[in-house]
């Protein structure tokens, strides 16, 4: 679970966790501390149980097993467990809780830092011993096999121009696949007749098309900037990425 996903389970586990602490009452003729409504408190604590083993260190869930052994639903347990949420989403938001990440998380980091830093790879391999000729790139086809050769060194199954399912009576090819991570790689280099608007018009009509491809969780757009044509970035970033939000992952580059 990444962060963000992880902040926005434990706030609603805290707000539900409010909504059972209002309930808090005492039975008349029992003795003891006050209770909560046992209907809200039993689901709401078994989901509290499962997010903080998910959530929280090996280390971290000696105070939590504690909780889990006290089954009754008084009023202090139920803030012990409001308590170790709120604990937990504080450690979490200031970085003492650092939570693992999945393979899918890895493997997203690696394309991105590969894709942000192609133009110094392009700069690097440029400046060669004895003014040797270096790797001149004049199209998109020269990004793409540059880009290869570099995810070649992270990932196994690298494919290129796989084909699409048709979308609206139209084929497409994707630049790259990483079969066992399931993510595209859609490969665009700017030049005149292709900026801004013809660039989001194109990518909105391919990234629809791509989310159809059954091996494909995750699309990557990148866009290879040189020339430093675009002149909204942010906006077209922006633009792109809502298109299926979660899907796509818009990375210009200059």
């Amino acid at each position: 679970m990444d962060k963000d996903d992880a902040i926005a389970k434990l706030e609603s586990l805290i707000k539900e966790g409010e909504s059972v602490l209002a309930t808090s009452h005492h039975i008349e003729g029992v003795l003891g501390a006050p209770y909560v409504n046992s209907e809200l408190y039993s689901p709401w604590r078994a989901k509290a149980s499962i997010a903080l083993h998910e959530l929280l260190p090996e280390s971290q869930q000696d105070a939590m097993k504690d909780l889990e052994k006290k089954a009754n639903d008084h009023t202090g347990i139920a803030r012990q467990w409001q308590g170790l949420l709120q604990g937990t989403l504080k450690g979490i938001q200031q970085g003492f809780i650092v939570l693992e990440r999945s393979d899918d998380d890895a493997a997203d980091n690696v394309i991105e830092q590969i894709l942000n830093r192609f133009p110094d790879v392009v700069n690097s391999i440029n400046r060669r011993h004895a003014n040797r000729d270096g790797y001149e790139i004049t199209d998109e086809y020269d990004v793409q096999d540059l880009l290869r050769s570099i995810c070649l060194a992270y990932f196994d199954d690298i494919r290129d121009e796989e084909a699409v399912p048709s979308f609206a009576g139209k084929n497409s090819r994707i630049d790259l696949f990483l079969k066992e991570e399931a993510r595209f790689i859609e490969v665009k280099m700017t030049r005149d007749g292709l900026r801004d608007k013809r660039l989001g018009e194109e990518l909105s009509i391919d990234i629809p098309r791509y989310k159809e491809h059954p091996g494909c969780e995750r699309l990557f757009c990148f866009i290879y900037d040189p020339g430093r044509l675009v002149r909204n970035p942010t906006g077209l970033k922006r633009d792109l990425e809502k298109i299926i939000p979660g899907f796509v992952t818009v990375i210009i580059a200059r």
